[in-house]
């Protein structure tokens, strides 16, 4: 039997007789003849309440006799098969979220049966949650090009003409997804879409879409729309809500320092430090590395140098199973290159490689291995390149698109060393146009 069934009338009522090993004429009685139990029980006729209200009421008449306890009631047996869909439904949504932190294949094995039962049994607000709920999943387990697969799904379920509620959530999920995946127009539309049709959302829901917003329009260097997020973000936030505040903070730093304010952006990353929990070494260590940023192009390098030395010094203490390690070890990898020394940039670069890797962060490893590739190409390291070109090829599959850039400087460095890698590259470019 199927791990939840659905019954008709007449498998209920064999259930129940097996269940109890009562025959049909020792129910019977009260107009409900033997023929008519066992026309409901071959699903020729449809049980009505009267039928199940004497139909109990024999079945527990002879529970007394016999002495057993009748568990089943004229409710279950009136239960339409809709109702039986609708509970099974919500057991597989509870079953679902109590596996969420699940690291084994528990939580798919059931999602998968769950999908197989929604086949038959397309209950719009329970596929919804169910949606939601894989959506959920796969964030958890940065598998984040699965998790807006289902996300999309769900929200596809949704009326977005007459704005029902739950449009707000899955945007807010949406738009952090399409974010971490480099979709960033899909997202300042999910952002944009809630914020003007939502005027009464939560003050935590605003902040959410627009700080969201800022990091979008800052990644597509629309620095001007960006910085009106953060102005709106900043106002709104409630300051005693650290975590937020910081990364409000943070981005508009990240923001001054974009469009060359380099003061002002060191003062927004002193600010931070005066909010940062000393435990957080993550926390600490990009802002220590925002303004060595920050101090170098301002020209003011021998604080640059100094505020970088601190950061090789605390990196031990970084916890590395932290979310910014592997943007840390890229940034340090930056830093060593400016400095020209190649050799401890190559060194960190791979470090991050790794830890994004591990993170399924594909939109910050096609950054590294843009570095990389300038590095090798700087040092005309063939072996080494073979090595990037197999991973650019590698993430270029699992984001089911090729990213140009990465693409034409492989060709550039191996025009004229391989002709057969230069084909290479190109047929498997051809492939995703």
């Amino acid at each position: 039997m199927e791990k939840y069934a659905i019954l008709s009338d007449g498998d209920k009522l064999k259930e129940i007789r097996k269940k109890y090993e009562v025959k049909q004429e020792e129910i019977e009685g009260e107009g409900i003849t033997r023929n008519l139990i066992s026309e409901i029980e071959n699903d020729k006729a449809i049980i009505t309440k009267r039928a199940a209200e004497i139909i109990i009421k024999n079945v527990t008449a002879l529970a007394k006799k016999k002495n057993f306890k009748v568990t089943e009631t004229v409710d279950y047996l009136m239960e339409n098969q809709i109702v039986q869909a609708t509970k099974i439904l919500d057991k597989y949504i509870e079953e679902l979220k109590t596996l969420i932190i699940s690291k084994d294949e528990s939580f798919i094995k059931t999602f998968k049966e769950a999908e197989i039962f929604l086949i038959d049994w397309d209950i719009k607000d329970k596929k919804l949650r169910i949606y939601e709920l894989a959506g959920d999943y796969y964030c958890n387990n940065n598998e984040m090009y699965k998790s807006a697969v289902y996300y999309e799904k769900a929200l596809a379920l949704i009326n977005r003409v007459f704005l029902d509620r739950e449009l707000i959530p899955l945007s807010r999920k949406l738009s952090m997804v399409y974010g971490y995946i480099g979709d960033y127009k899909k997202s300042i539309e999910c952002c944009e879409f809630a914020l003007s049709r939502f005027g009464n959302m939560s003050i935590n829901d605003k902040v959410i879409f627009r700080r969201n917003n800022a990091l979008n329009y800052k990644h597509i260097n629309n620095l001007q729309l960006a910085l009106k997020n953060i102005e709106i973000a900043e106002n709104l936030v409630d300051k005693s809500d650290i975590s937020t505040y910081i990364k409000i903070l943070n981005n508009k730093g990240n923001c001054f320092y974009e469009i060359k304010l380099y003061d002002e952006a060191i003062k927004v990353f002193n600010q931070i430090f005066g909010l940062i929990n000393k435990r957080g070494k993550d926390r600490y260590l990009i802002n220590l590395i925002n303004i060595v940023n920050s101090y170098w192009y301002a020209g003011i390098k021998d604080k640059s140098i100094e505020n970088f030395n601190t950061v090789i010094r605390e990196l031990p203490n970084l916890d590395n199973i932290s979310l910014y390690v592997a943007n840390i070890y890229f940034e340090i990898g930056k830093v060593y290159a400016r400095l020209d020394k190649l050799k401890l940039s190559e060194e960190y670069y791979l470090k991050a490689l790794d830890f994004s890797e591990k993170q399924k962060n594909y939109v910050l490893e096609n950054d590294i291995l843009h570095n990389l590739i300038e590095l090798y190409t700087t040092t005309n390291n063939v072996e080494k390149m073979d090595s990037i070109k197999n991973k650019v090829l590698i993430v270029s599959n699992i984001q089911g698109k090729v990213n140009n850039v990465l693409t034409y400087k492989l060709i550039i460095f191996y025009a004229g060393k391989s002709d057969n890698i230069v084909k290479q590259i190109a047929a498997f470019s051809l492939n995703y146009n």
